[in-house]
């Protein structure tokens, strides 16, 4: 075996090359990287298959040479597999088992099934309760026959996980199931945070084993035998092993690969990282090298979890968002949060579209644009048994415009009614995308560029303007989401306040007359935007001048996610908590359980060596043997009158290195 690090005769780092996936949401990329010649070899690019992902992998890898893949040492898998899955409220089926648990706690009774013990610690790690085993013998012989997996929370486990493995080994010893434990997922306190991450890490393992072993398939196929390594939320790499057990920290994934591509292509340690993709644009700080992680775990949908993910702000704005208006002026013109078709690329499938676009477009009477959008088409993907019969015998002959459906006197299908059926996935829609405006000016070819013009001259016409001042429109619009998003993102906590102002920053139209303004207030982005993603550069340069910096788009931008994939480096953060106790002693808190010391000192050292071996042991099991270990000891106290009440000291050992690669 040869490391990653290790220096050949040459005094030259050893050649590694890494080939990187990025699973999106709307393509999914394969790029070849030549890690140290920091040189991108090839990529590839395909449009991701969201019912069957594995295809998308399967068709991008297959536009990469052949003879380029077999350089790969490894490759890396970036997804929004589990952000996607716990948004949707999809994945296996889990038990979970708490101990010690109020069980009238509003979050827990969300989760299901969910069986309570007697049992439980409190703060310093002392039994609460004697830990009731009988009553899980019987709940697990029926629980077996539910569940995919089961997940134990045991309360103030972080302080004393001795409850938590006891049920842990009992689960084990009677069943097959995957069993996960809270502890082990996060030393952090808050409870019920902890319960809902364990509880969706065993929900989400039966979905990330099976696109672990498809991806293993399909890299058989290419005859690519590297190790394969999955993008954690903090941006750091993980073995497969490590992913299976736990698949909740892959949330976040994708966005976390995009800040390290941004810095491996810019070689900018500080800036703005944004991710503008076709269905959302993601954003993140990259400072002084490192992602940002958000100090509350990271939030997904409705759930809070434990999990250390980089900070970032996700909005639903990307180049296939779809383009209206509300209320049929062009102040309720918006973009997204839909993703949908671009007009451009079914027309290409489908040349019945063009036209009825025409058509439209050589109407005499403006169309009402509060009640129908003329711009839009509906496909069919179900059969006349999910499809109601008359929208089945419609749909059959191709995609059917909104406007001639709805605006037929005979018809009795409404909006509201395709709105059901879109949203249960029986029909998809087509409208007018900002990666419409794009080919229809020709800064981009895809498609039917004549389909894309038709829809922009429609638009244009039923809000009463012409097809360029409904372009500048739209840039503004898009210019302002993406400022509020860097705002919000950038001052986070005091971002209202200066949002309240934002019409005296952002103008939305020119001053009248020639009043004058005593004062202006401008709002300045300190670092660069580092833009990523295949419609960054017909959207980003302009947006970020209302925040008076610039926007770096390197070579290779539009697969940037793929190569922080690529870039990334196996990595995690350990932590243990040393607490003075009123009798002169201190307690030693850390993953394998809590001690007690009389000498500090002494405390620190035991600390350091449980975490430094842990760490080691973890970076074997993900094909790291020799990583580098940075040990960091923080004392942490609060202000009193005269002076500050020490409170704890926090031990951290952070892991990194480079997976084991076969010799060539």
């Amino acid at each position: 075996m040869l490391e990653s690090n290790k220096e050949i005769d040459t005094g030259r780092p050893a050649p590694l090359f890494g080939l990187g996936i990025d699973a999106g949401g709307t393509f999914t990329d394969a790029v070849v990287v030549d890690i140290n010649g920091a040189d991108i070899l090839a990529q590839a690019k395909a449009p991701t298959t969201s019912q069957n992902p594995i295809e998308g992998i399967r068709e991008a890898i297959r536009g990469v040479p052949q003879e380029t893949l077999r350089k790969a040492d490894f490759v890396s898998l970036a997804t929004t597999f589990a952000t996607n899955a716990i948004v949707q409220g999809k994945g296996g089926q889990a038990g979970l088992i708490l101990i010690g648990y109020d069980r009238d706690h509003p979050v827990l009774s969300r989760m299901s099934p969910v069986f309570f013990l007697e049992g439980g610690h409190n703060y310093w790690g002392e039994e609460v309760a004697v830990l009731g085993l009988d009553p899980l013998e019987k709940e697990l012989r029926s629980l077996v026959h539910e569940v995919d997996a089961i997940a134990v929370s045991g309360y103030f486990s972080v302080r004393n996980p001795e409850h938590e493995n006891r049920v842990a080994r009992y689960i084990e010893e009677h069943c097959d199931l995957p069993v996960v434990s809270g502890h082990q997922l996060s030393v952090r306190l808050d409870a019920p945070k902890r319960a809902t991450t364990a509880w969706w890490n065993a929900r989400l393992i039966p979905l990330i084993n099976l696109l672990i072993e498809d991806t293993r398939k399909v890299l058989k196929e290419f005859q690519i035998t590297a190790p394969l390594l999955v993008v954690r939320g903090d941006g750091t790499l993980m073995s497969v092993r490590e992913a299976q057990r736990r698949p909740v920290e892959t949330i976040l994934s994708g966005p976390a690969a995009s800040i390290l591509g941004a810095r491996f292509l810019t070689r900018k340690d500080d800036g703005l990282v944004v991710d503008m993709g076709g269905t959302t644009t993601d954003m993140a700080i990259l400072n002084h090298g490192r992602v940002e992680i958000d100090p509350e775990g990271a939030q997904v949908g409705e759930w809070k979890t434990q999990v250390e993910a980089a900070r970032i702000r996700t909005t639903g704005l990307g180049g296939d968002s779809i383009v209206l208006s509300d209320d049929g002026t062009i102040n309720g013109l918006h973009v997204g949060p839909q993703r949908v078709e671009p007009l451009c690329t079914i027309a290409e499938r489908f040349p019945k579209i063009l036209p009825v676009l025409k058509k439209l477009q050589d109407l005499n009477t403006r169309i009402p644009l509060l009640l129908y959008n003329p711009c839009t088409f509906y496909l069919g993907k179900g059969t006349g048994s999910s499809v109601s019969q008359r929208l089945h015998r419609v749909l059959a002959a191709g995609p059917v415009n909104e406007y001639e459906l709805l605006s037929n006197p005979s018809s009795t299908i409404d909006k509201w009614e395709l709105n059901r059926l879109e949203n249960h996935g029986i029909i998809t829609r087509t409208s007018l995308t900002p990666t419409d405006f794009c080919v229809a000016r020709g800064t981009y070819e895809l498609g039917s560029r004549e389909a894309a013009q038709a829809g922009i001259s429609i638009l244009a016409r039923g809000l009463g303007m012409n097809e360029s001042t409904l372009y500048q429109a739209l840039e503004k619009e898009i210019a302002r989401r993406l400022c509020v998003e860097a705002v919000n993102l950038s001052f986070h906590r005091d971002a209202p306040p200066l949002l309240s102002l934002m019409h005296h920053w952002f103008p939305n139209e020119k001053p009248q007359g020639n009043r004058e303004q005593a004062m202006e207030l401008s709002v300045k982005l300190t670092n660069p935007v580092l833009g990523i993603g295949a419609p960054a550069g017909a959207w980003l340069p302009q947006s970020f001048e209302h925040l008076r910096t610039a926007t770096i788009l390197p070579e290779h931008f539009t697969v940037g996610t793929a190569v922080g994939a690529a870039v990334g480096t196996v990595g995690f953060t350990l932590r243990a908590e040393i607490r003075p106790i009123p009798k002169g002693s201190h307690i030693l808190f850390a993953p394998d359980g809590k001690r007690e010391f009389d000498d500090f000192d002494e405390a620190v050292r035991v600390g350091r060596e449980a975490l430094e071996s842990m760490a080691r042991s973890r970076m074997l099991l993900n094909d790291v043997k020799d990583p580098t270990m940075d040990f960091t000891m923080e004392k942490q106290s609060a202000p009193i009158p005269g002076g500050e009440l020490y409170l704890c000291t926090m031990l951290t050992v952070q892991a990194t290195g480079r997976v084991a690669v076969n010799e060539a």
